[in-house]
C-alpha cells in the first residue's frame, strides 16, 4: 500500500512539473443531478480565485491548460474530452476515484462532478403557442411605439411589458401606464450572446424590411445537435431573445443576436454551460453581453466564496478578463438570489421579476412558497425587476 501511494504522488509531482508537496484542491460531487463519471477540473495557475486576483495573460493560462491536458492524456489516468483554453478550464472523463485522486494534484484547485440543469423559466414561457407569434410582428417601429394590450390575459398583439419598461411607476392593472414605449437607442451594433435553447432565426421579430436578418454567428455545444445547428426546439431562447431584441417586442431593436444553444432541449449541464462560455470569449465580437437563464443552489450558501463553483469561475473570466458584462436571470425559486450560482456573484447582472398586477416583486405575496416556479428571488444580489 505505502508503495502505492508513493508511486501515485511520484506521478502527480511529475505530471504537474512540482517537485514539492502543495495543498491539495477540492473534490465536489454534485448533490443531486450529478452526470456520471463527467468532471470538470479548475486548475490553480490558470485562474483567478472568485475573490477577483487575476493570474497571467489569457494566453499564458491557455498554454498552461494545453500542457497538462496533455499530460494528463499521455499518462492515461483519465480521459480529456475538452479543453476550454479560452476560460482556463477542462472537462475529462473519469471514475470518482479517479477524480479524487486528480484533486490532490498540486496544479489543481477544483475537480467539480458535471450536474444537469433546468432553466429559470416559468413552465408556460416553453409553451411553443405563447412565443411563436403571428406575423402581425413584421415591421419595425419607431419610437414611440404605441402599445395597445395593458392586460396580458387578453389576446394581445402588443407587448404591455415594454410599457412598464420605461417608467419607473405605474401599474397596467390601474391603467395609470402611458401606452406607449419610448426608446433613444436601438443598440445597433451590440452584439447579444445567448447562452440558452438556441434562436428560431425565421421569427419575424428578427428579420429586416429589406431581407436577411439581426441573427449573427453561432454554435451548438450540445450533444444532440451538430455544431452549425443552433434552432431553438424548446422555445425558451427564442423567447428571450425576441424580449432583448426583437423587432416589435424587444427592447434593443436593433442588436444582433448569437445563439449559443447549450439545450438539451430544456435543460443543459454546467459543462454544457461553461463550452458556450468559452466559444463566446473566443469568438466575441465587442461590445457585447451575455445573457444566461440558468441558476442552481451553491454548495456553501454561508460563504460561496470559499466554494466557488466552475461555473463562478466560468463566468467570472468572461467578465474580469475579457470585458464582457453577464446578466443573469435572479430565478424562479422565491428565495435569496445570493443562495444560486452565478447570481451570488456581485459583478454579475441579476434580473429579477415583477407582477403585472400588483406592480410588485412577483411571489412577494406567497412569502412561503420556495419551490421552483413560485416567484422571482430576491435579495441583494438582484439588480434589476423588470416585467415578466
Amino acid at each position: 500500500m505505502k508503495l502505492k501511494v508513493g508511486a501515485l504522488l511520484v506521478f502527480f509531482l511529475e505530471l504537474s512539473g512540482f517537485s514539492t508537496p502543495a495543498v491539495a484542491g477540492q473534490f465536489v460531487a454534485a448533490r443531486e443531478n450529478g452526470v456520471s463519471n463527467q468532471y470538470i477540473v479548475v486548475l490553480k495557475e490558470n485562474l483567478p480565485s472568485v475573490g477577483l486576483r487575476r493570474v497571467g495573460s489569457p494566453d499564458e493560462r491557455a498554454r498552461d491548460l494545453a500542457l497538462f491536458a496533455e499530460k494528463l492524456a499521455h499518462r492515461r489516468q483519465v480521459r480529456v474530452e475538452e479543453v476550454w483554453r479560452g476560460i482556463g478550464l477542462m472537462l475529462v472523463t473519469a471514475t470518482e476515484r479517479e477524480a479524487r485522486s486528480l484533486a490532490n494534484d498540486p496544479r489543481v484547485a477544483r475537480v467539480e462532478q458535471d450536474m444537469t440543469l433546468e432553466l429559470s423559466a416559468v413552465k408556460n414561457c416553453q409553451d411553443h403557442s405563447q412565443y411563436y407569434l403571428n406575423s402581425s410582428n413584421s415591421y419595425n417601429p419607431s419610437s414611440p411605439q404605441t402599445i395597445q394590450c395593458w392586460d396580458p390575459r387578453a389576446n394581445c398583439t402588443d407587448n404591455w411589458g415594454l410599457d412598464r419598461i420605461d417608467q419607473r411607476s405605474g401599474s397596467e392593472s390601474q391603467h395609470t401606464l402611458d401606452g406607449k414605449f419610448y426608446f433613444g437607442a436601438t443598440g445597433q451594433g451590440v452584439h447579444i450572446y445567448l447562452i440558452d435553447t438556441g434562436i428560431a432565426a425565421n421569427h419575424s421579430e428578427f428579420l429586416l424590411p429589406g431581407g436577411g436578418s439581426r441573427i449573427g454567428n453561432g454554435t451548438n455545444v450540445a450533444p444532440d445537435h451538430p455544431a452549425w445547428d443552433t434552432y431553438d426546439d424548446c422555445g425558451h431562447g427564442t423567447l428571450v431573445a425576441s424580449t432583448a431584441a426583437g423587432r416589435r417586442f424587444g427592447v434593443a431593436k436593433g442588436a444582433t443576436l448569437h445563439p449559443v444553444r447549450v439545450g438539451k432541449p430544456c435543460t443543459s449541464t454546467i459543462a454544457r454551460l461553461c463550452a458556450g462560455l468559452d466559444w463566446v470569449v473566443l469568438n466575441r465580437q465587442l461590445p457585447a453581453v451575455v445573457n444566461l437563464s440558468w441558476n442552481f443552489p451553491i454548495q456553501a450558501p454561508n460563504d460561496p466564496a470559499e466554494d466557488p463553483s466552475a461555473l463562478d469561475y466560468a463566468v467570472h473570466q468572461t467578465i474580469a478578463t475579457y470585458g464582457i458584462p453577464v446578466v443573469n436571470s435572479a430565478g424562479n425559486y422565491n428565495q435569496d438570489a445570493g443562495s444560486f450560482s452565478p447570481t451570488w456573484l456581485p459583478e454579475v447582472i441579476v434580473v429579477g421579476g415583477l407582477d403585472w398586477l400588483n406592480n410588485q416583486r412577483w411571489g412577494a405575496d406567497a412569502p412561503n412558497c420556495h419551490v421552483d416556479h413560485c416567484g422571482s428571488n430576491w435579495g441583494p444580489s438582484v439588480d434589476l425587476l423588470l416585467r415578466l
